[in-house]
Formats: structure tokens, C-alpha cells, sequence
């Protein structure tokens, strides 16, 4: 104990409640209330956030029942709202020895430990930081995700049901249609619908934090109020709000409910009405993006437009990395003209997910900087925020329009005079010979592009109408995206890509798809990377030295050739700070619903002095977080790293962890870059990648990394063997054969064709495909690349069992198998060299190359091309003694009809751990040391989700 004032000071944890709860709300902003009484329960401190209250339960460390406490405050009711979420937070002793009038200071610097209880989670990691920390964690805290999938039900059967009373009147379709400049359609009725449904939610939270704004009860359903009436209130509401500010919001609701006939009107109104009063109740449980994601599901061709948003946590996480205070020594974020000259840009902005990310990051770091003082002028700092900071831009007005309304909600009762949000026309304009637009990518070729619904007040009249604004490129100092990954062809099947938005058809997706090759022609992006290598290009335009870009992009921008330019500006031109990639057992993707395995990557753009670091920390999650404080977590955790992290071309040791509380989340290691594949981010496990860096330079690490326990000849693929030619060029319209199915000794153009993974089981295999040439084409240039050795591109490793293969005739690989014919070499050299590669590509060994260098884009598979053959990494057999090969052919022949088991038992398949044993001491002459390391390879593999997908990692059984 101690004293003030000659008075022993013994705090109670209720008077160090009444503290935090002040400091909470007087330093960063949130309604909380000590030791109040709620329905008989007195909880320590209840954060009030209409409609998700959040409760605090608080002990002194140790704090033995203080998770229980919080537990049993779940599912509390306060204000006729629930608990869904309560904070077990453990007080550091001190505490109890401090004088009441100074607590707030001293809270302030303190560390703070909690837990972050939900109905569905067992026992979440307890976390560590400031007051501060603790805030951002109440602030960004949702409800459990079932929550989630319960709100977009609720949505999308309101906004179809709304969207159905529109759709069965054909006087209601053509005003909609002449509303919206699009096609009557299904899609149209639906997308009206939810426009008017957010109007009317936000209308609601407006009113009731503005004094300004007109109130229209959307709760009222009583008999006197008289429908007519209702929707010509409203109408006049949002008339006079207009008046106001908040045009990107409601401008396009009010003028449907003005050109729909008054019957239709007081339907459509009605139907929207139910919906918007069970979203009030959704909205603050599971955050903003509710209405974006359901608007994924009533745009029924969004594969074509690849339009996936960003979940929340992955946006929260993703911000946090990218405006981490210590990285921009440049900005005061406890000063608020200095965050106005702070631009914020996303050019795919979608329904604005990540724009509220970045949005809520800034008023973080603004309270922070500020070190528990007033939090300032905050309806000040919201308007710098929506007016000068955020700059979004797409193709679709619908999902603008749920940009506006959810950064406005951010702050409801500032008024701002103007949103820097923007559509721009995605097709070719009416008449012959319209030109082609393709959108916010337009800013690649002009310095302005012509925008169709502008947030801008100054660019639309008084009366609504717009005079077509050009919009120059912002200069930014972030660029922060989830751009649409779809690659050029993938949509169709035929090139080019369809062009459907929201109710808007063009036929002519070739001009489109001319119009993009002709733009990106000359620069580092293309059309077979996707659309995400503009953006990507699009925003190193926008940035400025010094600024950053971080992107969601698909895995494949790690390792695809065609993704290489992009790989080498940004080695040569950026510090590239953080990758980020998620190798959860059940899903590697960050985006909703996409199924891909995805990447985080932020990058500072260099200064004319500075030269390229040519390395990056990778951090390679284990799982996915599930909410967005779990996400603020993650992304303090990876800035508390050491500088100095595990890196995956020293020893195999594995990463530096990463963890929340006892939690291991994942690993960090760094990884150098170049226009090469990022090794980096290819595996779960560092000690995997650093075993694969190794033996990429021809070393076989001891178990522990101790030392190199054997040395292995290793080169490209193409430097030892000629490939066979692209199918294109054997088969299809532009080949000189035609292919088909079956295969029988008097075939005289032998193939092997498709994988199959249930007959294709030992390494000697017979071809299943016959070849057909086609008259008077030229087939014997093509023929002679005919040969015995085939090897496989894509492996799907948790189903195929073999990835080279040898033919007992001269035979013609196709599509999924090429041949791979050894150079200058005859005779039993040659029987020999054969041999070795196809035990070497089906050994552990064979298979760690092939994983490490295959483009990683699904759970359990690697994928390429014949461009990613050539450079596989493979056994050098010409620097194989005659002895060596002579041992690799009577291996070869002692083994190939060993039936082996698919790659991810590659630690338990007796077939494969006899080859990888023979091969390590017959072949290449390697002591007991090398066999253990190619023993821990195979182990570590095994539990890789890369190697097994979804299938649960096969291992042996403890002894």
C-alpha cells in the first residue's frame, strides 16, 4: 500500500471501474458507464453502442473468475438490446495503490490484459496493450459470424421481396429502368430496392443525432398513419436532406420513389420499411458491410465482373499494416489539417470496405497520437475525413451508393458538403463506333476520366443533374485495393470478358478486352495476370515517393509468371514492408466467397535516393480472423516483431512466431524478392520454406540446420531436358492433330493425355490418348517431340500420386503431361538419366521443388504452365557419375510398378519413403544424416495444407 497526502490509499475495483469507464469516454470516445444496474446484473462497465452494448468485466491481476464473470454477461439485455459481446479484463496490481485523482493518468500508462468473449468462441487468446489498444478492441468488436450469415438472409429476402413489387409492374420497371439508364431487369428492381432500404436505414440513425433532419418513424405501424401520406413525407425528407448534403445517398432513392406511380410506391415503400427495421437491429452485431455483401448475391453474374469484397477482418488487418502511425513519420495525426492533406484512394472500391477500414485506422491513430488528451474536434475530423481524405471509384453506382452511405454513417450528425466517390462507365457507348471505357483504369491512358454519379456537390447542379464531372487521378498517399482478380479469357471461356453491370448489357467484350491490351501495351501489367495487375499499375501512377499501395491480390501474384513484371517493380522501385498470407486448413482466401487463395502485400514507394532493400517479411497466418479487433490484434502483434526475423535463406530453424496471448497464429520470416516467384509466402511452416530455399541451392540441411548433411546438383528443368510443345500447338484448331480417348498397340500416334490419379499409380505407364493427324498438316516437327519421360504441370497433392511418369513406348505428352526429352545424351546414359529424374520428380524431394515452385492458387494443389516447367528446379543427371545413373536405372526398374499412394502420405506411403531411402543412399551416395532431413521434409510436408488441402494431415502414429 502506499499514501497521498499522509493517507493510506487501498482502491476498490469499483473505483478503478468509474476510472476507466471516464477515461474510455472523455479520451477516446466511447459511451461507457460504470457500475450501473442493468436488469438486476451490475456489470462492471457497459459500453453502450446502439444497438450492440458491450460489456466489461474487470479484476485485479491475478483475476481467476474474471473470464467467468464475463462470460455469464453474455446475452445481458440493456435497452431492449443484447450483449454479444463482453471484455475480461485484468487490472495490473498497481492499481490498487493509486489515489482516485490519479487513475485516469495512470490507466493511461498502463499495459491492460483481456479477452475478447463471444457466445461461440471456446477460449479466445488474451491480449496485451494500452488503454488505447483496449478501445480500438471495443470499437471494431462485432457479434458472432452467424450473425452475419442471418443479416444477409434477412436483406436479400427484403430487398427481393421489395425488388418483387417493382418487378411484376411493367409501368414500375420502365420508370426504373429510365431511373437507373438500364435494361428492365430482375437485377434493377433489386438493386432500386436496396438503395432505398439503406436510404431509409440511415435516414433513421440521421435523424436521430440531427436535429436538422426531418424524422419519419419507421417503427410506427399504426392504423392511422396513411400510406400515401407516409411515402409523400418521405420523399420530402429526403428532398430536404438533399438540401443538406448526403446526395450520394439519397439522390437516386428519392428519384425512384418520385417516378414510380403512387400504388407501386406505397407497395415498394412498405416492403423496404420491414426490411430496414430488422437491418437497424442487424447492423452494429455483425458491421457496415452487410448491404455490400448482400449485394453480391443479387448480382447474379458477379463472377464476370469478379466482383468478391473484402471480408471486414481481412480490411481491418490490411489498414492497419498500411497506416501503422511509426510508418508515416511524415503525418501528425493528432492534427487535423494534417490528416486533410492525407488522401486515402481505392480505385475498385466495391461498397467500401476498405475505406472504412482505413477510415476508422485514422481516428485511431488520431486518439493515440493524442496520449490521452481531449480527442479535439472529432465532427471536424469526420468531415475532413469524408470531404478531403477518402477517394473511392467503381463501375457500379449501386455499390457507390453503399460506399457513401457507409462512410457517412461513420459520423452521422457531421455534415459535409462533398464525398470523393465516383462511378465510371464500364462498356462501349451507344452508336457506331462507340469507344470502349473501362472504367477507373480510363486514368492509365488520361489524366481525367468522365464520371456518371459524382459526390462531388460542386459537379451536380442544384436540380440534380449532372454535367458529366472529368475527374483527375488523386494524388495519393495511400492506395489501398481489393481489385477484381479475373483474368483475360477466364470469364467466358473465349476472350475477352462479359461486361453485365447491373442490369446493363454490352455485347461487344472484344472491344473491351482490345481496349485493355491496347492501354496496358508496354508496362508491366496484363491481361493474363488479370485486372489486378492494372489497378496495381494504376496505383503506382497515383502514388507519390514516400506513399504506399496495399492490395489484396490472388496468390498467384506471388509465384505466376505473368505476374512477374509487376513482382519486379516493386522490388526495384518499393520497399516492400509486409506480405501477407493465409494457409488455414480450410480456406486461404481473404476476400468473401472467392475460393482462391489470396495475399496481403504493403509497400512504400522509394525516394529517388533511396535504393531497393530487395527483401520483405512475410507473414504466413494459420487462420483466419474471424473479427475485426481479433484483426487490430494481428496487425499490433506483426509491428511488435523483432526487426530481425528468421529469414528462409538461413538454416532451416523456421519463422519467428506469431502469437496473441499462449494463441500461435502463425509465422514471420523474411525472404528476399526479385521478379522471381516470393518464396516467402509459399508455405505454412518456415522451417518447410528454408528447406526448399536450401535445397533450391543444391544443400540438404541436417535436422536442427546444424550443418549441410549433402550436396545435390540442381538446375533447371529446360537446362537438362527439351519440353514438349504447348498443347495449342498439337491439338485444337491450331494444332495438327485431334485427340481422343484410348489407346491400343496399333496406335501409331501414342499420347498421354489426361491424370488420372486412380489408374496412374506407379511411375511406368502406358499412354491413354491417341493422336489423329489432320489432312495436309505438317505433324513431324511436332512428332518429334515424342519420348518416354512426361511430367506433370498441375499436381493436385492431396489426390495424385505419381508427378513424372515413364511410357514404355515413345509417346507424346499433351496439356497435362509434358514429354521432357534429355539432352545430349544417348544409350545407357540416357536409360539412366531418364530413370533418375522420374524417381527424383516422385520423390519428397521432387515433390518440395514442385510445391515450392508451383503457383499456389487452391487448398492441396500447384499449378502451371509450361513456362513454369522449364524453370522447375530438377536433378542436374549430367553431373551423375556413370555409376549414379546405373543405380537410378536399377531403382527405377525395382520400383516401377510399386503402387504409391497420393502425395500428402508422403510420411506414412511405404512406397514413397522406400524411393526417397534408396534414392538418398543408392543414388546419390548420402550418409544416415541426409536420410533424417529428408525424414523431417517429409513430416513437415505432410501437415503443410498446401500438400494435404482440407484432408487431415497423414501421420504416423506415435510410438
Amino acid at each position: 500500500m502506499s499514501s497521498h497526502r499522509g493517507q493510506t490509499v487501498r482502491q476498490h475495483e469499483a473505483t478503478v471501474n468509474v476510472a476507466l469507464a471516464r477515461v474510455l469516454r472523455d479520451k477516446f470516445g466511447l459511451s461507457a458507464q460504470a457500475e450501473l444496474l442493468v436488469n438486476g446484473r451490475r456489470p462492471d462497465v457497459l459500453v453502450q453502442r446502439f444497438p450492440n452494448p458491450v460489456v466489461m468485466e474487470c479484476e485485479f491481476s491475478p483475476a481467476y473468475s474474471v473470464d467467468n464473470d464475463a462470460l455469464a454477461k453474455l446475452h445481458l439485455k440493456s435497452n431492449g438490446w443484447t450483449v454479444g459481446v463482453t471484455f475480461a479484463v485484468v487490472l495490473p496490481r498497481h492499481l490498487r495503490d493509486v489515489h482516485e485523482s490519479e487513475l485516469p493518468d495512470r490507466l493511461l500508462a498502463s499495459e491492460l490484459s483481456w479477452r475478447e468473449w463471444h457466445s461461440e468462441t471456446e477460449t479466445p487468446p488474451r491480449e496485451r496493450g494500452s488503454i488505447g489498444d483496449l478501445a480500438n478492441a471495443i470499437a471494431t468488436s462485432t457479434a458472432r459470424s452467424d450473425y452475419l450469415a442471418e443479416a444477409v438472409s434477412c436483406l436479400e429476402e427484403g430487398a427481393n421481396s421489395a425488388g418483387s413489387q417493382l418487378h411484376y409492374s411493367d409501368v414500375a420497371m420502365s420508370a426504373i429502368a429510365e431511373v437507373f439508364a438500364r435494361e428492365r431487369s430482375r437485377e434493377v428492381a433489386n438493386m432500386a430496392a436496396l438503395m432505398c432500404i439503406n436510404a431509409l436505414v440511415f435516414h433513421d440513425r440521421l435523424s436521430a443525432s440531427s436535429v436538422r433532419v426531418p424524422r419519419v418513424p419507421l417503427r410506427d405501424t399504426s392504423s392511422s398513419l396513411v400510406p400515401g401520406s407516409y411515402v409523400e413525407d418521405l420523399v420530402s425528407s429526403w428532398t430536404r436532406i438533399l438540401e443538406i448534403d448526403y446526395r450520394p445517398i439519397f439522390e437516386k432513392p428519392a428519384a425512384v420513389l418520385r417516378a414510380l406511380p403512387l400504388m407501386d410506391a406505397i407497395h415498394f415503400v412498405s416492403a423496404c420499411r420491414e426490411t430496414s427495421v430488422n437491418m437497424i437491429d442487424f447492423m452494429h452485431l455483425v458491421g457496415h458491410d452487410v448491404m455490400g455483401q448482400v449485394f453480391n448475391r443479387l448480382v447474379a453474374d458477379r463472377k464476370y465482373l469478379a466482383a468478391y469484397y473484402t471480408s471486414i477482418p481481412a480490411a481491418t488487418l490490411l489498414a492497419g499494416l498500411a497506416l501503422a502511425p511509426r510508418r508515416w513519420a511524415e503525418v501528425n495525426w493528432s492534427n487535423v489539417d494534417s490528416i486533410r492533406k492525407f488522401a486515402v484512394f481505392d480505385p475498385a472500391c466495391g461498397t467500401g470496405t476498405l475505406l472504412m477500414a482505413s477510415y476508422q485506422q485514422i481516428l485511431q491513430n488520431y486518439r493515440a497520437s493524442r496520449n490521452g488528451k481531449s480527442a479535439g474536434e472529432m465532427s471536424e475530423l469526420h468531415r475532413v475525413l469524408i470531404e478531403d481524405t477518402m477517394h473511392g471509384a467503381d463501375v457500379v453506382d449501386a455499390a457507390m451508393h453503399v460506399t457513401a452511405s457507409t462512410l457517412a454513417t461513420m459520423a452521422p450528425e457531421a455534415t459535409f458538403e462533398s464525398m470523393n466517390v465516383h462511378v465510371f462507365p464500364l462498356g462501349v457507348d451507344a452508336g457506331e463506333g462507340g469507344k470502349a471505357r473501362i472504367g477507373s483504369l480510363e486514368w492509365l491512358e488520361t489524366q481525367s476520366v468522365w464520371s456518371m454519379f459524382s459526390g462531388a456537390a460542386q459537379q451536380i447542379s442544384s436540380n440534380g443533374s449532372s454535367n458529366k464531372p472529368q475527374v483527375p487521378l488523386p494524388s495519393a498517399n495511400l492506395v489501398i485495393a481489393n481489385p477484381p482478380f479475373r483474368r483475360h479469357n477466364s470469364a467466358t471461356g473465349e476472350g475477352g470478358y462479359n461486361t453485365r453491370v447491373f442490369g446493363h448489357v454490352e455485347q461487344d467484350a472484344g472491344a473491351l478486352s482490345a481496349r485493355l491490351s491496347e492501354v496496358l501495351k508496354g508496362t508491366p501489367a496484363n491481361l493474363i495476370a488479370g485486372l489486378g495487375s492494372a489497378f496495381m499499375l494504376l496505383a503506382d501512377r497515383a502514388l507519390g515517393a514516400s506513399g504506399r499501395l496495399a492490395f489484396v491480390l490472388p496468390a498467384s501474384f506471388l509465384f505466376g509468371t505473368s505476374w512477374r513484371e509487376i513482382r519486379k517493380l516493386l522490388s526495384d522501385n518499393y520497399d516492400v514492408e509486409w506480405v501477407v498470407a493465409l494457409h488455414g486448413a480450410e480456406d486461404q482466401s481473404l476476400s468473401y466467397d472467392t475460393g482462391i487463395a489470396e495475399a496481403m502485400v504493403v509497400a512504400r514507394k522509394l525516394n529517388d535516393e533511396e535504393s531497393a532493400p530487395r527483401t520483405a517479411k512475410f507473414v504466413n497466418l494459420w487462420r483466419r480472423p474471424e473479427y475485426g479487433s481479433e484483426a487490430s490484434a494481428i496487425h499490433r502483434q506483426i509491428q511488435r516483431a523483432p526487426k530481425a526475423v528468421h529469414a528462409i535463406n538461413g538454416p532451416p530453424v523456421g519463422g519467428t512466431e506469431l502469437a496473441l496471448g499462449s494463441d500461435k497464429w502463425g509465422e514471420i520470416v523474411e525472404a528476399p524478392i526479385s521478379d522471381a516467384p516470393w518464396a516467402g509466402s509459399r508455405w505454412r511452416a518456415g522451417i518447410v520454406a528454408q528447406f526448399a530455399w536450401a535445397l533450391m541451392q543444391g544443400e540438404l540441411y541436417s535436422v536442427g540446420g546444424g550443418e549441410v548433411s549433402g550436396i545435390l546438383p540442381i538446375t533447371d528443368l529446360e537446362v537438362v531436358c527439351e519440353i514438349s510443345p504447348y498443347h495449342l500447338q498439337i491439338k485444337g484448331s491450331r494444332g495438327v492433330f485431334d485427340i481422343c480417348d484410348g489407346w491400343d498397340q496399333s496406335v501409331r500416334y501414342p499420347a498421354m493425355w489426361h491424370v488420372d490419379s486412380k489408374r496412374q499409380r506407379t511411375m511406368l505407364n502406358s499412354p491413354n490418348a491417341r493422336l489423329l493427324p489432320k489432312p495436309q498438316e505438317f505433324k513431324d516437327d511436332i512428332w518429334a517431340h515424342a519420348g518416354n519421360l512426361h511430367v506433370a504441370t498441375d499436381v493436385r497433392y492431396n489426390a495424385q500420386r505419381i508427378s513424372a511418369t515413364m511410357s514404355d513406348i515413345s509417346t507424346l505428352g499433351v496439356i497435362s503431361w509434358y514429354t521432357a526429352r534429355v539432352k545430349g545424351t544417348t544409350g545407357h546414359r540416357l536409360v539412366g538419366s531418364e530413370a533418375a529424374l522420374a524417381l527424383w520428380f516422385n520423390s519428397s524431394l521432387g515433390l518440395l521443388c514442385h510445391a515450392h515452385h508451383a503457383n499456389r492458387t487452391q487448398l492441396g494443389r500447384g499449378r502451371g504452365n509450361r513456362t513454369m516447367l522449364r524453370a522447375l528446379p530438377s536433378l542436374d543427371v549430367r553431373e551423375l557419375k556413370d555409376w549414379q545413373l546405373k543405380a537410378a536405372e536399377t531403382l527405377f526398374i525395382d520400383l516401377k510398378d510399386e503402387s504409391f499412394k497420393p502425395f500428402h502420405y508422403c510420411a506414412i506411403d511405404s512406397a514413397r519413403i522406400t524411393l526417397d531411402e534408396r534414392f538418398i543412399k543408392e543414388v546419390m551416395g548420402m550418409n544416415n544424416e541426409a536420410l533424417e532431413a529428408v525424414s523431417a521434409i517429409r513430416h513437415n510436408l505432410a501437415q503443410e495444407p498446401s500438400i494435404c488441402g482440407r484432408k487431415p494431415p497423414m501421420l504416423p502414429r506415435p510410438s
